[in-house]
């Protein structure tokens, strides 16, 4: 029963982040054919001209990594401390790693507490963070395998 009361709860948290912001996903090929993945939320009822900016980013590469071909997140952020703990970085890299499920990849990262704002995670409780989401620590790096 609990089960279901958190997938509800995460079903209308991400629900409400849909209706209020939109994400857009820039797609390039970069050095070496890797290709550069680049995700933006930015709120949908304002206006592209008016300088607006992102809240939330991340910035993800597809490449051979230790001879293993893997979609790689350099840098996952929800910008300003307002936005933070509403789901934004959650829903981002739900997003990120049903992209990676698409092409068979596995996602990595390392662990970097920090950002713009200060750092909301210490090294353990963002180790723990993206645990829940089935990271595991391999060779000093986080590790979702398909």
């Amino acid at each position: 029963m609990y089960r279901y009361i958190n997938i509800t709860k995460r079903w209308l948290r991400d629900l409400r982040i849909i209706f209020i912001y939109r994400i857009k996903r820039y797609e390039r090929k970069g050095y070496q054919n890797e290709i550069n993945i680049d995700y933006f939320l930015k709120n949908r009822f304002s206006k592209e001209y008016e300088g607006q900016k992102s809240v939330a980013l991340a910035i993800t590469t597809i490449e051979n990594r230790a001879g293993e071909k893997l979609l790689w997140i350099d840098e996952l952020q929800v910008i300003r401390d307002e936005d933070k703990g509403k789901g934004i970085g959650s829903y981002l890299l739900r997003q990120i790693i049903k992209n990676a499920r698409e092409r068979d990849l596995p996602v990595a990262l390392s662990v970097k507490p920090g950002g713009v704002g200060g750092k909301r995670f210490n090294q353990e409780e963002l180790t723990n963070w993206y645990a829940k989401y089935g990271f595991v620590n391999e060779g000093g790096m986080m590790i979702l395998r398909p």
